[in-house]
């Protein structure tokens, strides 16, 4: 009965197993670490950072405020800046355009130092004469906008300039820029003489460009392209994001009753970032990567168990709209239904399906008992392995929240949980060297661990930074007003990415060394 009961059992999908580990993961969007952003634009801009100091969030806002997953945020900012020119492509509803924006004020360090450019089909030799230059009525060559930055780049070298040519990708860039700037862009030093003056391209320049990856473009970027242009740097469908802004519309009060109450099933969320992984998957394999679908999109909406048809009629219309080679049907998403009802298990993926596949096709049957015999013992073998692995991972996976509990709650110190959480990652990575572990669920296992130790570093840092900010306000030995103003905003900031025990202690120390005004001079009265 056992090996008829394994033999009949489809597998595990990986991706169910990570899509549960991603909404273990925490996930924070721009607006939740408005101290991090600061610190990335005090790095780009040398300046000394500030606990509280909001000029990062500010620019990122611009030019409105905006729900973008920082870790990609981040990643893609620190790209645009480390390269002079970069090209950043992404499928509709990544947010390409957006996060080019607001990385491109934080480079700058002012949305009035950001040229944007959004260009539109057929405006190609207008957009050269605006941006680029042209010859007047009496033959003069008359800069343009572009070559007019590069004038305030040099008159301002301790500033940095950037243009942002969005939806580059619907216009023909060689003619944008003409024949003598884009031969000259290939080289590293971009410089041109127009009418007897020499133009370069300035040190503190940084050139964006955003480009859609897909169909409907009117010209397809080569190699050509990105040596002049720069790298690409493409944007994948983030489902981090998609789950970070849902729970913030969720804490926000911006769903209704109904959809709130599925938001908080956690099962309903892992579902929906199955559905979304997944059905990318299926675009990207069968169609290409350019015909994906961000977490920007109408998906986003479609996290409602009742609304899986709705989702599946939205991709469905959106990929046959961009008239693929062979038609998306509805019996295209069968496999991922069955994997959801079956809580993870996926279809024809049983011993006896392999097996009669095999069958079919050798033909000849007593190779194929022989391979039979062979393969379900080995299969045998692999679930005992698969079992015991399961059940290390999650013996260590307890052991790891605990830990944090203890910490959590004070038991035990930032140091402590930290030296204890190292540990259980080196008796892991021991685990997966000896092959008692697989790899996969060790790195998984690693993700995971990292989260808590950055949570408890997090945790840390701001005690510290919080000691060290009470220390200067204390030093005269009065907690004024406005000083008392400060911390309790310092603490709000912070109250929900800290333990609660940890945020009582500070705020109760805040509260303690605090003396209004008015009972400091009855006192002296």
């Amino acid at each position: 009965m056992a090996f008829l009961w394994f033999g009949t059992r489809d597998q595990q999908d990986p991706l169910w197993i990570r899509s549960g580990l991603l909404l273990e993961e925490e996930t924070a969007l721009v607006a939740d670490v408005p101290d991090s952003l600061q610190w990335l634009y005090c790095q780009m801009h040398n300046v000394r950072f500030r606990a509280g100091d909001t000029a990062g969030l500010c620019l990122a806002n611009q030019p409105a405020p905006a729900n973008i997953e920082w870790k990609a945020f981040r990643q893609l900012t620190l790209a645009a800046y480390s390269n002079q020119r970069i090209v950043i492509s992404g499928v509709t509803g990544t947010g390409a355009t957006k996060q080019a924006k607001r990385a491109a004020n934080l480079i700058a360090g002012s949305a009035e130092r950001v040229l944007f450019i959004d260009c539109a089909p057929g405006f190609d030799m207008e957009y050269h004469k605006k941006y680029t230059g042209s010859e007047n009525e009496q033959g003069r060559f008359v800069p343009g906008e572009l070559l007019e930055l590069w004038k305030k780049c040099r008159q301002y070298p301790d500033r940095r300039y950037v243009a942002v040519v969005d939806n580059f990708d619907k216009i023909n860039p060689e003619t944008f820029f003409g024949a003598t700037l884009w031969e000259a862009l290939s080289s590293r030093k971009t410089e041109i003489e127009a009418d007897g003056v020499r133009y370069s391209m300035p040190d503190n320049f940084h050139l964006i460009s955003v480009t859609h990856l897909g169909p409907g473009s009117k010209i397809e970027f080569n190699e050509e392209h990105f040596k002049r242009l720069g790298s690409q740097y493409i944007l994948e469908p983030n489902p981090r994001e998609l789950i970070a802004v849902l729970e913030w519309q969720h804490r926000n009060g911006l769903l209704d009753s109904a959809k709130a109450r599925a938001l908080d099933i956690r099962e309903n969320k892992r579902v929906f970032l199955f559905y979304f992984i997944r059905i990318n998957e299926l675009l990207s394999k069968r169609f290409g990567s350019g015909f994906q679908m961000g977490q920007g999109t109408n998906l986003r909406s479609f996290y409602h168990p009742d609304d899986r048809g709705r989702m599946q009629q939205t991709v469905i219309s959106h990929l046959n709209a961009l008239k693929p080679d062979k038609q998306l049907t509805a019996s295209d998403f069968d496999d991922i239904e069955y994997t959801i009802r079956e809580n993870g298990l996926m279809p024809r993926t049983s011993f006896l399906a392999r097996q009669l596949r095999m069958l079919k096709d050798t033909g000849y049957l007593v190779e194929i008992t022989m391979v039979a015999a062979t393969a379900l013992l080995t299969a045998f073998v692999g679930y005992l392995v698969y079992r015991r692995r399961e059940s290390l991972i999650r013996r260590y996976f307890e052991k790891v929240r605990q830990v944090f509990q203890k910490f959590e709650e004070q038991q035990i110190s930032s140091e402590m949980a930290a030296r204890r959480l190292v540990n259980i990652k080196e008796e892991v990575d021991n685990l997966v060297l000896k092959r008692k572990l697989g790899y996969t669920e060790g790195m998984y296992f690693m993700a995971f661990v990292e989260d808590k130790v950055k949570r408890i570093e997090f945790a840390r840092n701001v005690s510290e930074n919080f000691s060290e900010l009470f220390g200067a306000f204390m030093e005269d030995g009065v907690l004024n007003e406005n000083e008392y103003l400060k911390l309790r905003q310092f603490l709000q900031s912070i109250r929900h990415r800290i333990p609660a025990e940890t945020y009582e202690q500070l705020n109760e120390k805040v509260e303690k060394a605090y003396v209004p005004k008015q009972s400091r001079q009855e006192n002296t009265a």
